[in-house]
């Protein structure tokens, strides 16, 4: 009985107790009220409200932004402007103060503001940096000090040697590390001074890196004729061509001729000109285009590499032998070659006066003396189709269209080391099909004027009377 008593009184002791004390915290305390004992970086802010508090931030925090800091980077200085770089303490810092002695469990509310009180609880100030925006500053005030890389490169010389142009290395200041020591000096009061490295920055092509593509000499060329009067299509093989001007090859890599040259579009600034479609010669974008890839196709036998795709045209063509073009459609058929060769290859093409030349270096290792060869091994005689035309005279004829003879070839490429043939490749056979001659009979009918008997030596006077005409040939009027 004296136990339940006990705890009875027990319970109501510590019942009232924590009446007390929610009664004192609910009318005592304010929520937004930073407790007494609590500092921010060594600065009182107790008994300061959320906004009074925020507004002692923002006053500590202008104040310690126009301290001077300079930047030294390559025995060189500037004045760094932090209220540039997005420098600010962080929104957290405030709430975290806020917290002590509102948060928890009653008691340890009580427990956090009583130490507070006694031992005063201190909350760093925590800065951060916009580390884009400092790298932008330090870039721009240390531009003097920058220098941009130069890539190796390769010249061609007329005499079609290879000169390696050097690369060259850049450098630069490098921000990485600098906004660390700015936060040090905004939080901590270090020595207002950023020192940053000058960095080097290799090219992305090495002087060693061309060097190692093995490219010092010509494997082969190939030159095919236009006529340069016909400026669309001249104009369309030039913007061909100059796709392939330059193009680097990796050892193994495929080359595709429409993914290089890309759609023949005007916005791709192609123009209307002649090409072959359905065995017809028409006006179409981008005509002149397969005497580029039928140039670099030759050019690609000459050089011993390998041919991975290669089709013919549907008719003959007059700027290469028979069994000797490459006809491609973006979206369709495609030249395509192999690098088959252990080094690098590099291309080149001129468009001069009326003439485009393709031209492929590559590694003197490689250089063969290459042969091609081909030859008709069918003739295919045009149809002569006859269309009778009501517009043109009974009994003549017109030729329309003149008939062109296709044929069928063969071709062959043969390869020497030194005076030993190594290699007799038969190349793909070709189909031209002949071009029908298309010829208009006339079938209109004219009448007939029959002149009226007459004695002759008289011509008719103005009247209808006979009269004696010069050249004794006498008409009366009907």
């Amino acid at each position: 009985m004296r136990r339940t008593y006990f705890l009875v009184a027990a319970f109501v002791l510590i019942f009232g107790i924590w009446v007390t004390l929610w009664v004192v915290e609910k009318v005592c305390v304010r929520p937004d009220e930073i407790v007494s004992g609590v500092t921010l970086g060594g600065m009182p802010f107790g008994g300061l409200t959320a906004v009074k508090a925020a507004s002692r931030l923002r006053e500590h925090e202008a104040e310690v932004l126009s301290r001077p800091v300079k930047l030294e980077c390559a025995g060189r200085s500037w004045p760094l402007p932090v209220e540039r770089i997005g420098a600010r303490v962080e929104a957290g810092v405030l709430w975290q103060a806020l917290a002590v002695g509102h948060r928890g469990w009653l008691l340890v509310r009580y427990l956090e503001r009583w130490r507070a009180a006694r031992e005063g609880i201190d909350i760093p100030i925590r800065w951060k940096v916009d580390q884009e925006r400092l790298e932008a500053v330090v870039a721009e005030l240390t531009r003097e000090l920058t220098v941009l890389p130069q890539n190796a490169g390769l010249r061609v010389l007329p005499d079609d040697k290879i000169v390696v142009i050097p690369g060259r290395e850049g450098c630069y200041a490098d921000a990485t590390a600098a906004g660390k020591q700015v936060l040090a000096i905004l939080s901590e009061g270090r020595e207002p001074v950023v020192r940053i490295p000058l960095k080097r920055l290799p090219p992305e092509y090495t002087t060693d890196d061309i060097r190692a593509m093995g490219l010092d000499c010509l494997l082969a060329e190939f030159s095919t004729s236009f006529n340069p009067k016909k400026t669309n299509r001249v104009y369309n093989i030039s913007v061909a061509a100059g796709a392939l001007n330059g193009l680097l090859v990796k050892p193994g890599a495929v080359v595709s001729f429409n993914k290089i040259v890309g759609p023949r579009s005007s916005e791709a600034g192609y123009k209307t000109a002649p090409t072959i479609l359905n065995n017809e010669f028409v006006d179409a974008l981008g005509g002149g285009v397969c005497q580029v890839s039928t140039t670099l196709y030759n050019a690609v036998l000459l050089a011993g590499l390998e041919v991975v795709e290669r089709h013919n045209h549907s008719l003959p063509v007059d700027y290469v032998p028979p069994g000797r073009d490459a006809t491609v459609v973006y979206g369709g058929p495609d030249f395509r070659f192999r690098n088959n060769t252990t080094k690098y290859l590099y291309l080149r093409t001129l468009v001069q006066n009326n003439r485009l030349t393709i031209k492929i270096f590559g590694n003197k290792s490689f250089k063969r003396r290459v042969e091609v060869k081909s030859w008709i091994t069918e003739v295919l005689e045009p149809e002569v189709v006859r269309s009778e035309d009501p517009n043109l005279e009974a009994g003549k004829t017109v030729v329309k269209q003149k008939g062109i003879r296709g044929c069928r070839a063969a071709a062959e490429r043969l390869v020497w080391e030194g005076e030993d043939l190594v290699l007799k490749e038969k190349l793909p056979p070709s189909l031209y099909h002949p071009v029908d001659e298309v010829v208009a009979v006339g079938t209109k009918v004219v009448p007939t004027i029959v002149a009226p008997d007459v004695p002759p030596g008289k011509l008719p006077a103005p009247n209808g009377t006979p009269d004696q005409s010069a050249a004794g040939v006498v008409y009366r009027e009907p």
